[in-house]
């Protein structure tokens, strides 16, 4: 019996360790070329400058967003780090969404793990080459799912650490005149916000 446990472990721990080999920096991820099972991993913590809660404020008007680092995510092709969470939008003291009490794994509102060079995407003149952004999706439920992309990037506010929000791209496809849809903008309007970190 100690015979089959010990093959079995030898078993396990080997297919868990092949399930995510090689081991590849995330900065090398080209998403057209990626490497079927392989873990591209935040090898230099990368993602851990944009952990935390951070808040936006301008009068009666608040946006919080919560973000954290989530491990050896797979994809269905590969396994990265990314950068997952949820946020709250109150405009003029009423409160339009709120998704920070979400607990569910397979409906996370933020998720991403893209990272940017100073020439992608929306492109940033006053960014230093070597600096990256990162670029993460916002998804909201409450208009059928309807998605925009957000380009984060890291700054200083006087003595405070913030985040550069430029949220852009509405998620909507193709529209059918004959079977228009409910909304066609987020809840959360584009633009950039400026969040301080809580």
């Amino acid at each position: 019996m100690k015979i089959i446990y010990t093959l079995l472990i030898t078993l396990l721990l080997t297919t868990i360790s092949n399930a995510q080999s090689p081991v590849i920096d995330i900065e090398d991820l080209r998403f057209r070329t990626s490497i079927d099972n392989a873990y591209y991993k935040d090898v230099n913590n990368f993602y851990d400058n944009f952990e935390g809660t951070w808040l936006y404020t301008n009068g009666t008007t608040s946006f919080k967003i919560v973000l954290t680092k989530e491990e050896i995510n797979y994809t269905g092709k590969y396994y990265e780090d990314e950068i997952i969470g949820e946020y709250q939008y109150i405009e003029n003291g009423v409160e339009l969404i709120n998704t920070l009490g979400n607990t569910d794994t397979y409906n996370i509102s933020i998720w991403g793990s893209r990272l940017l060079k100073s020439h992608a995407r929306p492109v940033c003149n006053d960014c230093p080459i070597d600096e990256r952004r990162l670029r993460i999706a916002f998804t909201d439920h409450t208009r059928n799912g309807l998605s925009a992309q957000v380009t984060l990037k890291k700054i200083m506010v006087g003595s405070q650490q913030a985040l550069e929000a430029f949220i852009w791209g509405n998620g909507v496809g193709v529209i059918d005149p004959n079977n228009p849809p409910t909304h066609t903008t987020m809840t959360i309007p584009y633009g950039t916000f400026t969040f301080i970190k809580q």
